[in-house]
């Protein structure tokens, strides 16, 4: 690693005082993340304002300590863990199936994911991941999560049945907005441009009165979140095919973060460190479904920090995840963070899943010339998968067992779709291509 163009490197232990303002910097950089899984998920759930509330400190206390156990014996980069979208969406599709299923299923395929990774069997799998198949995921995240934004766009809740065109002009103005801070901002800013979305669109949706200040008064300042878990799993063949496959978006995606942080740190830990990271993410990922909440995975948003901060050091990661772990028994902190609205956190993600595609069509173009089986292989998935995704709740309701997990989640069916196309359908013109 270059230690030249860093203040602290990869192993460097910074002041404390100088720690514990980096950790919080990196917590201010997150915590859209673990609001955005919290809103998202007790949208599709039904939730109350006390349940969304010890959702989201369940959240925190599981991804601040995913990332202090990461950064210092898992990959050991400087990358901060928090709900991952592929999870996200999977547990949303389930949930008419009930919590037990989902905390089942979940349960098992992060498993998998811990004994694929511990055992070594992982890595001959990952030959299966060319820049098609790991590009069509990245996009089918972002588009498989647009019929989840698009009621809270509107002004749809359980409140207002209505559609509202003052709320989607808000909406569609923040999208704007943070996309052109994303790239006109500098330094540290730019890293923090969701964040600061968020925070302007609570204040513009303040005057619209939709925001409930109730929960934040009634929640007390110090106490633990209840109950702990609500552990019931419950076995279904099809919905642990589904998580399955979603752990294996989450693998991908945390390859891609653990490649792209060494790249500007240090590569030649990079081979341990997806040993040990993909393990961890799978304990964590037990750990998860144990408390009934998304899995995680390790955030892409680590080099851009690191190349904005001038500070290489995971110890300040390892703060950060203390500093995430204690919020979440402050319940007034994560109450107000749940006062940010649907609409606004819906205009943030619009703006993070924006990047997401980018990344996706980066991936496959990158380095090469695409043959006329590229666009099948990729566009194919990626409709398919985005069609599904918007396919009505009442008829997926109605289909069982493996027709409601693949119709009724379009990223699983994506996934599906782009391997066999990749890797079976398409197989001999990709071999006349590459004799």
């Amino acid at each position: 690693m270059n230690t030249d163009r860093y203040l602290y490197a990869l192993d460097d232990h910074p002041p404390l005082a100088l720690s514990l303002l980096y950790a919080v910097q990196w917590a201010v950089i997150v915590f859209p993340a673990f609001v955005i899984a919290a809103k998202i998920v007790a949208q599709a759930m039904g939730l109350p304002p006390s349940s969304e509330t010890r959702f989201l400190q369940m959240t925190l206390l599981c991804s601040g300590l995913g990332t202090l156990f990461q950064t210092l014996w898992g990959h050991r980069y400087p990358l901060v863990e928090g709900p991952s979208t592929a999870h996200l969406l999977t547990f949303v599709s389930l949930s008419p199936l009930g919590l037990g299923a989902v905390q089942g299923a979940s349960l098992a395929a992060s498993l998998c994911l811990a004994a694929a990774s511990a055992t070594g069997i992982l890595r001959p799998l990952l030959r299966l991941f060319t820049p098609n198949v790991v590009g069509v995921i990245l996009m089918l995240i972002a588009f498989s999560l647009l019929p989840h934004l698009i009621p809270p766009m509107l002004g749809l809740d359980s409140q207002h049945t209505d559609a509202s065109m003052p709320v989607l002009t808000v909406s569609l103005a923040l999208v704007l907005l943070m996309a052109v801070m994303g790239h006109r901002l500098r330094g540290l800013w730019k890293t923090c441009h969701i964040a600061l979305g968020l925070l302007l669109g609570t204040v513009v949706f303040a005057f619209f009165g939709r925001i409930l200040w109730a929960p934040v008064f009634a929640a007390p300042w110090l106490s633990l979140p209840r109950p702990w878990t609500s552990f019931s799993p419950q076995w279904r063949g099809d919905a642990f095919m589904a998580f399955l496959l979603t752990y294996v978006a989450i693998a991908v995606n945390s390859m891609g973060s653990m490649q792209g942080i060494a790249a500007v740190t240090d590569t030649a830990r990079l081979n341990v460190a997806l040993r040990r990271g993909l393990l961890t993410t799978g304990i964590s990922g037990m750990v998860c479904a144990l408390f009934g909440v998304v899995g995680s995975v390790s955030y892409s948003t680590g080099p851009g920090v690191v190349l904005a901060s001038r500070v290489a050091s995971r110890f300040p990661l390892a703060w950060c995840g203390l500093l995430i772990t204690a919020a979440a028994f402050l319940p007034k902190l994560a109450a107000a963070l749940t006062l940010i609205p649907p609409a606004v956190v819906a205009s943030a993600l619009c703006v993070a899943m924006a990047g997401q595609f980018g990344a996706g069509l980066s991936v496959i173009a990158a380095g090469r010339t695409l043959a006329a089986r590229d666009y099948f292989v990729v566009g194919i998935p990626v409709l398919v998968g985005t069609l599904l995704a918007f396919l009505p709740q009442s008829f997926i309701v109605s289909l069982t067992g493996i027709g409601r997990i693949f119709l009724g989640n379009g990223l699983v069916s994506g996934i599906v779709l782009v391997m066999f196309l990749e890797h079976c359908v398409f197989i001999q013109a990709k071999r006349e291509r590459h004799p």
